[in-house]
């Protein structure tokens, strides 16, 4: 069962109140105050459907708790990622009506699918769309389907939310559900804001605030017991302990199986401990298949970044590792791998990137595509594979990125305890766009990197009495053994209920 937590003041955690901040969102013109509740009732059928990634499934969680906070039957379907891809998927649609359906609900996706639109239309059965990707062109589709999507001409807060967030900032702004109610529901949101990387301006870093509180209250029993199996002390939550083991973990559902077994997680079924410890066997295999790929593909990334295909790649981990690659090279990385008859791919892109704008381009080779400016998927036909190869290559070797400038303060990491660490942390929650403060030090002479975790493939950096620590490091160090200085990253870790400090390797100067 859920806790009580001690009441939250938002100045305490060192951002605007809650009701003054979610003045400033506006999710679309003229937003009307009717609700999708007003059609849910003890024995309306209900259909949720969602997305696979931990943003659509906490918002798909989100919509489900709401339904039967009314008493509504309720069921819910999220796409399987390899078999039938992103998406609001007309057959779908199609088998979800024939069962019986008196209200549809989509969350994080669905802007798009104008002929499932169409579908829900003809059929008569009223069908609500929160989403929250672009949507160039795109005209808001006829009644009785309703879509919100801040991308629609909402205002710049609105348009940096997860689609978690639009659901929630929805219910708030037209009085959906009781505001005691949602405030409680902030741990989802959290989970989503963080998951997508959504920029942390003044709503988004209050919602993630709020929501961390949620989570270090303990009101939701999953994600307190995934915790626990990390060995991350859960009353000590972070925005890093989210986004490096948390999220990864109910990602890991979506990627090499169902996101059900996540989505079970969040919303406390009965097997509890036992999708838990399916999560977490997820998460293993994931990270052995993630670094086989990024040890293989590795060397494949030219100047221009790599458009690459694989025979046997698993889908679901290419997302992740087109990521690190291009974290770790700073350019360009599209990925892609045989799933069912067609093609699916991932596009990263560093800062200064434009991925859809890039696939718009090629739209004509598509059989689908969407996503964000940095990170974005698609899916194509085989046969279209080699021409769109070339095209994609010939379009990455005309794109420039200007260099990656970083602002560092030059401080030894022996100055920095935990106790100046906290006074630093009232800047957070950290992440885009409010990113955390870098430090730098010349690297210690004498000093040899030192290999650890299960199969070597990270690196400790005596500094004096403390390490800094490389993750994925082996390799970097494996060819530049002495660089000319290190640009680390604070964090708090916890060790047997003590605090104590890590630092985390950002960037090496050669």
């Amino acid at each position: 069962m859920r806790g009580k937590g001690e009441k939250i003041e938002d100045r305490d955690l060192g951002v605007l109140p809650l009701e003054e901040t979610l003045e400033k969102v506006s999710l679309t013109p003229g937003m009307s105050k009717d609700s999708f509740l007003d059609w849910v009732a003890p024995g309306k059928e209900v259909v949720v459907y969602g997305d696979y990634d931990v943003d659509g499934v906490t918002a798909t969680a989100l919509a489900v708790e709401m339904c039967l906070s009314k008493g509504a039957n309720v069921r819910y379907y999220i796409p399987h990622r390899h078999l039938k891809g992103y998406g609001l998927h007309k057959d779908m649609v199609e088998r979800i009506l024939h069962r019986g359906c008196d209200l549809l609900v989509v969350v994080d996706c669905g802007t798009h699918d104008r002929a499932s639109h169409d579908v829900a239309r003809a059929a008569g059965v009223p069908t609500w769309i929160f989403d929250h990707h672009l949507a160039e062109g795109q005209q808001h589709p006829p009644l009785p389907v309703v879509l919100v999507n801040p991308q629609m001409g909402g205002n710049a807060e609105g348009r940096t939310l997860s689609a978690a967030g639009v659901l929630w900032v929805w219910a708030w702004q037209t009085g959906a559900m009781p505001r005691s109610w949602l405030k409680d529901q902030l741990d989802l949101v959290a989970l989503s804001t963080v998951a997508d990387c959504s920029p942390l301006g003044d709503v988004n870093r209050m919602l993630v605030a709020r929501g961390l509180e949620c989570l270090r209250g303990g009101r939701r029993r999953g994600i307190t017991l995934l915790a626990e199996r990390l060995d991350v002390r859960w009353r000590h939550l972070s925005e890093e302990d989210l986004s490096m083991k948390i999220i990864p973990c109910l990602n890991a559902a979506g990627r090499l199986e169902l996101a059900d077994v996540a989505l079970r997680v969040l919303l406390e079924d009965k097997d509890l401990p036992v999708w838990v410890e399916r999560l977490v066997a997820l998460n293993r295999r994931r990270q052995l298949l993630s670094s086989q790929l990024v040890e293989e593909i590795n060397p494949l990334v030219g100047p221009s970044g790599c458009v690459l295909r694989g025979k046997s790649w698993p889908v679901g981990v290419l997302s992740s590792v087109a990521s690190r690659l291009c974290s770790q090279h700073r350019k360009p990385v599209v990925l892609s791998a045989q799933a069912g008859p067609i093609l699916r791919g991932t596009v990263r892109m560093p800062s200064g990137g434009d991925a859809v704008r890039f696939l718009s381009g090629l739209s004509a080779h598509l059989l689908a595509w969407g996503g964000h400016r940095l990170a974005a998927g698609f899916s194509v036909a085989p046969e279209s594979w080699e021409v769109l190869e070339q095209e994609m290559s010939r379009d990455l070797a005309s794109m420039h990125f200007a260099p990656e400038c970083l602002d560092v303060l030059e401080i030894d990491p022996e100055m920095v305890t935990p106790e100046a660490w906290r006074e630093v942390e009232v800047l957070g929650p950290f992440g885009t766009g409010n990113p955390s403060p870098l430090f730098f030090c010349p690297f210690p002479s004498g000093s040899a990197p030192r290999p650890f975790g299960a199969q070597g493939i990270h690196v400790r950096i005596p500094r004096g009495r403390v390490d800094i620590v490389a993750f994925y490091g082996t390799t970097f160090f494996g060819t530049h053994p002495a660089p000319r200085g290190l640009v680390y990253r604070p964090r708090v870790d916890h060790w047997r209920g003590a605090p104590r400090m890590q630092f985390v390797l950002e960037r090496a100067v050669v």
